[in-house]
């Protein structure tokens, strides 16, 4: 293995965000600041409700409901440890000593973040979205604001928030037709409390071994500039990433603007029937630059434009697996313009996606539409139209009910080159019907139709693309539809106070087909059971899926068993 030269400008930006960390800073914990005296001011007597505690799905806040326009007199902060040493299950001396190895979040980062400043009138608006903001961040657990000390024309409001556990080893090993995959890492999801995210990993298999560097931040040097870096010495090339941007950081952020590019070279096996029957390496050279301003910004609703300029390159080359001819290259350099609308509507519930856990959801409609065009003094091969689009609109009624609808479309046309004008279309529809705080009915459907696809594109059907009975990408095709029935139960188990656990009872059903080479794809069915885990301590978004899944249809089909076991995080229940 060679020895890995380490990149001057990524190590640079770490050493110095370490540095800047380490600077002496007073106490984080909590800041008391030194108030005037006022006889007016009196001591908040509301509370905010524990999530674990909450009897029903959303949680509605309506601690600043009567404190509108008063004026902000001081912001303390109170960073929670990992572990609570006021929890007779967390105060014991192993919990107590992790707490000592950890170092919490910084007030000045949590500050930073923050919409709103002392000597402003208070906005229950900003309030609600500067909690979001913070709950959003993957070192934290949990964030909230509370009114403290409540005065005839002022107040003072305390931040609030739980850190969560950063510091985590990386394992995975895999089984491959010819041999084994294996990797481990090192990450630091908060380096020394700053918000600084940090990866260094290693991984090898049959085709070829890197070592990896990833480094992150969405608001380096406690600014509004988001950050991500990566880069990997591969044997046989080099992998990196550079995202620097000035996004649309809240609602009201008037302008944004970034830089993003990418030269990454990936395996792309392909699988049919639980046989791969093809493989080739796939590059992906993507760069863009954009910029983009806030037209309309209203207590309802924010709309954006934006423009920018992409360049889009697939180089495709074979591999000692390549069975079948691999994928033609494409090209598109493209000026574009891009609309978004964004309702101003959210709502804090819990136990739909995560487990015991605050969860924010966009409510109403969410729209974004990109479309692009250039011709052949972009050095394209012929015009080429680029065109991307997202719709979302999720309506809650009767405190019980949550459906969402998205659609998306995705794709290019070109004026004379045939065969590389890829689109695909999509339709999903989600229901959530809340019985109770715990026990819930989930149904899904969802529908694509591809154009063109490249094979590693193909519209695929078996394990985690939704029918959980059949092995991956059992079935392939340019269309696809999968429609899904689960019993969910959020329980109240927390094992040793780091694991929350959760149940599904599920039933599955679709298809791909549409493409001649694969022949006729049948109706495919199952039904399973699976349990969810999610820890209570480390970052959101890591659900553990263990499902056990029977097939009901095609039962003697090449490549079915009676029974299929999958493992694996989601980003979902």
């Amino acid at each position: 293995m060679t020895k890995t030269p380490c990149l001057g400008f990524f190590c640079a930006l770490v050493l110095l965000s370490a540095i800047l960390a380490a600077l002496p800073v007073k106490a984080e914990n909590q800041t008391e600041p030194v108030i005037e005296t006022d006889a007016t001011c009196e001591s908040f007597e509301g509370r905010r409700i524990k999530i674990a505690d909450a009897n029903k799905t959303r949680i509605d806040m309506h601690l600043f409901d009567d404190l509108q326009g008063k004026q902000i007199r001081n912001i303390q902060f109170n960073s929670l440890s990992v572990f609570d040493k006021n929890d007779p299950g967390e105060n014991n001396s192993l919990y107590l000593f992790l707490n000592k190895l950890h170092i919490n979040t910084r007030s000045s980062v949590v500050r930073a973040q923050l919409l709103f400043k002392e000597g402003e009138s208070l906005s229950i608006d900003k309030i609600q979205e500067s909690e979001r903001i913070l709950r959003k961040r993957p070192y934290l657990t949990n964030a909230y604001i509370v009114p403290v000390t409540v005065c005839a024309e002022q107040l003072d409001i305390m931040v609030v928030t739980q850190d969560a556990w950063a510091l985590e080893p990386q394992l995975s090993l895999s089984k491959e037709s010819e041999g084994t995959k294996s990797g481990f890492a090192i990450s630091d999801g908060n380096i020394l409390g700053t918000g600084n995210s940090l990866t260094i990993g290693y991984e090898q298999n049959t085709q070829r071994n890197l070592i990896s560097y990833d480094f992150s931040n969405p608001h380096i040097f406690n600014s509004q500039i988001a950050t991500k870096i990566y880069y990997a010495d591969t044997s046989d090339g080099r992998d990196t990433i550079v995202d620097i941007s000035h996004p649309f950081y809240s609602l009201q952020t008037p302008w944004a603007a970034g830089f993003y590019t990418q030269d990454v070279t990936l395996e792309e096996p392909i699988r049919h029937m639980d046989e791969q029957i093809n493989e080739f390496r796939h590059q992906t050279m993507h760069n863009r630059i954009y910029f983009g301003v806030a037209t309309d910004v209203t207590s309802t609703h924010t709309q954006r434009w934006l423009v920018g300029l992409s360049n889009e390159e697939d180089n495709f080359f074979v591999s000692k697996d390549t069975l079948q001819a691999i994928p033609e290259q494409r090209k598109a350099v493209y000026p574009w313009i891009e609309y978004q609308y964004l309702e101003n509507r959210y709502g804090v519930f819990k136990n739909i996606n995560q487990i015991q856990r605050p969860e924010d959801i966009a409510l109403g409609q969410n729209l974004s539409f990109r479309l692009g065009y250039a011709g052949t003094q972009f050095d394209n091969p012929d015009d080429v139209i680029r065109y991307i689009g997202n719709y979302s609109n999720i309506v809650d009624f009767d405190k019980q009910h949550i459906f969402e609808t998205t659609l998306e479309l995705d794709g290019r046309h070109h004026s004379s080159v045939n065969g590389i004008d890829s689109a695909v279309a999509g339709i999903n529809l989600t229901y959530n019907y809340f019985q109770d705080a715990k026990r819930r009915w989930y149904l899904g459907f969802r529908y694509d139709i591809g154009q063109d696809l490249a094979q590693y594109e193909e519209l695929t059907v078996g394990d985690i693309t939704g029918l959980r009975g059949y092995p991956t990408d059992y079935q392939r095709g340019d269309e696809r539809y999968v429609l899904t029935i689960e019993r969910r139960y959020f329980t109240d188990m927390h094992i040793f106070n780091l694991m929350r656990v959760g149940a599904v009872m599920f039933f599955d059903m679709g298809k791909a087909w549409g493409i001649d080479q694969y022949g006729y794809s049948p109706l495919l069915s199952n039904v399973g059971v699976g349990l969810r885990f999610s820890s209570s301590k480390v970052r959101i978004g890591n659900v553990v899926h263990i499902d056990v899944a029977m097939p009901t249809s095609a039962r003697n089909a090449e490549g079915v068993s009676g029974y299929q076991l999958t493992v694996g995080a989601e980003s979902k229940f």
